[in-house]
């Protein structure tokens, strides 16, 4: 069944005049941002508009490209491209205009929908491919009217368009398209799920990032997606009148999982403006939201300035998050500041439809490591750990996380050797029928309960002294050292002599600024790290430098910008260069 008609439609079918979609826009006069809001009923109609424009254009069903941020635009743009039973790819405005150019050529879409107040001028000079280019926006772009080798419509001129070219072709726009709909609701609905009966495969196309520094597509199908959130919703239990967040960049598959949760039950999605998300407290408060879903990350930085503080959040009574690591002690953190919500992490892949396996935080249960588990295999799906081409099921060994089931995707978008490399198919037991099976690359290991818990990549493992070290070793260590300790990420890089130098960048509310106090404190700070770290690790696993921040920087997915870090883009406060010389890391036997 189509993503479209197995959520959106049946959930307007049901509850037209239930609140489809609230957002917030910044006006850019005072700092004041004026807010909209989209009757499930609206909100089906504009994608209905929308989408017939789309088909008209997009003759060929070729996937569907929206570009912009969290606009309410882009929310009646998916749909509407679903509506056409197109995939929807999302371009993210943060985004570099050559990095998105690369994935319009890869995805050779037509049409490309653009929300207001962008100006995509240079993505629209890199691509060569002519497209035609919906402007979603109300007012005259200035953008439109340049000598483009695009077609550029205005959605508020496109009828013009539509209907002189509309002769022309075999398949004419709906004339109520044109005119005002004066037909019942139920008709109307009707005949969008006959328009659903065009065969296309996916849902959505996201891209990663990739190996070689071209974005990799990962197509997922309508039946994947499906699948997800009949689970999904065994898990969380929405309801109609709920009030669900919408955190996510369109471009990270999480928000997917905001958007088709809240969709398919005919509750509101409440778009957390850009300006809020790393401290959407404020956010939740006001609207009273229900359900909120978001990166680990943020929990770090609201428990740096001690906003975690119990019972503020009364009226959540679902809380997910996902994406990263989720350290125990800031999810008890969470759990006692919205005191009546499930707590809930969530893990998986795209390649896995979003969301694979979970754990639920209970009172009756201690966790024992420094991350919480993500826990086990959501029904239907199924896990299993491998190292040394064998599965194991003893605790506490690492081991890779191999993932099974109907939500798996086919492979990357026209890859089929990164295809060939990540799925394979494997038969793990004597007599039993071989299983496709997606590497995702985690590795992890069992607890006493077996719970599944993340430690790491396998691609952040590295050697020094002969030894083949995990980063997420390190960086627990160094985590546990103290609560003031909000996020750690440890990398290495290899000098020019061959020698590897291990790096641990942390993220701590005691950090000096040592342009107004001594940096002997941080001196201090950073002795007793090393210390504990030669309690915790062997010494060739001890870093060479502690660069000390009051904040990380994130990527648009929230995640720790990593890249930035090694590039030194974002300069430490207190930096210690100083290497291991009094414990040599070569005093470790191999």
């Amino acid at each position: 069944m189509n993503l479209y008609q197995a959520s959106f439609l049946n959930a307007v079918r049901q509850f037209p005049d239930n609140t489809a979609l609230y957002t917030e826009e910044s006006s850019g006069k005072a700092n004041r941002s004026s807010a909209k809001t989209f009757t499930y009923q609206k909100l089906f109609e504009v994608s209905q508009r929308w989408g017939n424009y789309i088909a008209h254009f997009n003759k060929e069903q070729r996937p569907v490209a929206i570009y912009g941020g969290r606009q309410w635009h882009m929310y009646a743009g998916i749909l509407a491209i679903l509506s056409t039973n197109n995939a929807y790819v999302p371009l993210n405005n943060k985004q570099p205009a050559n990095r998105i150019s690369k994935v319009l050529s890869q995805i050779d879409g037509q049409v490309l929908l653009v929300a207001e107040n962008e100006d995509p001028t240079e993505l629209l000079q890199l691509t060569e491919p002519s497209l035609v280019v919906i402007y979603l926006g109300a007012d005259n772009a200035k953008w439109l009217s340049n000598n483009w080798h695009h077609q550029c419509f205005s959605i508020g001129d496109i009828d013009l368009a539509v209907t002189t070219t509309s002769s022309s072709t075999s398949t004419p726009i709906p004339s109520s398209t044109l005119t005002s709909n004066t037909r019942s609701l139920s008709d109307q609905l009707n005949d969008a799920e006959l328009k659903l009966k065009t065969a296309n495969h996916f849902a959505y196309i996201l891209f990663t990032s990739g190996s070689t520094g071209v974005p990799k597509g990962i197509a997922v199908s309508h039946k994947n997606i499906v699948s997800h959130l009949g689970r999904l919703d065994e898990l969380l239990r929405l309801k109609a009148t709920d009030k669900v967040s919408q955190f996510f960049e369109l471009s990270f598959d999480l928000s997917v999982h905001d958007m088709f949760s809240c969709w398919s039950k005919g509750a509101a999605l409440y778009v957390i403006p850009s300006e809020r998300l790393m401290c959407p407290l404020a956010f939740i408060k006001q609207h009273e939201l229900t359900v909120f879903s978001g990166v680990a990350s943020i929990l770090s930085f609201m428990d740096r300035l001690s906003l975690l503080k119990p019972q503020q959040l009364p009226h959540l009574r679902v809380s997910c998050f996902g994406g990263e690591k989720l350290l125990t002690n800031q999810a008890l953190k969470w759990q006692q500041c919205a005191h009546n919500s499930r707590v809930i992490n969530i893990y998986g892949p795209t390649e896995c439809t979003i969301t694979a396996t979970y754990y639920e935080l209970s009172d009756n249960q201690t966790i024992k490591s420094a991350s919480v588990p993500i826990g086990k295999a959501l029904p239907g799906l199924s896990t299993i750990l491998v190292t040394d081409k064998q599965k194991i099921t003893s605790t506490n060994t690492l081991a890779e996380l191999y993932l099974a089931g109907d939500q798996l995707v086919e492979g990357y978008f026209q890859d089929a050797e990164k295809t060939q490399q990540a799925f394979i198919t494997l038969i793990t037991d004597v007599g039993k029928t071989p299983v496709r099976y997606y590497r995702t690359g985690d590795i992890v290991y069992y607890d006493e309960q077996q719970n599944i818990v993340f430690h790491g990549r396998n691609d952040h493992q590295f050697k020094t002294s002969g030894h083949r070290v995990e980063a997420a070793e390190i960086e627990d260590a160094i985590v546990n050292f103290s609560n003031d300790i909000t996020w750690c990420v440890v990398s290495a890089q290899t000098e020019i002599a061959g020698n590897t130098r291990i790096m641990a960048f942390i993220e701590t509310a005691q950090v000096s600024n040592p342009a107004l106090h001594s940096d002997d404190i941080n001196q201090q700070k950073i002795s007793e790290l090393r210390k504990h770290c030669l309690q915790h690790l062997p010494a060739y696993m001890v870093p060479d430098e502690f660069n000390l921040y009051r904040h990380l920087p994130r990527n648009i997915s929230g995640k720790v910008d990593i890249n930035a870090l090694l590039n030194n883009a974002v300069p430490a406060t207190s930096i210690n260069k100083t290497s291991n010389k009094f414990t040599p890391k070569e005093a470790t036997p191999c």
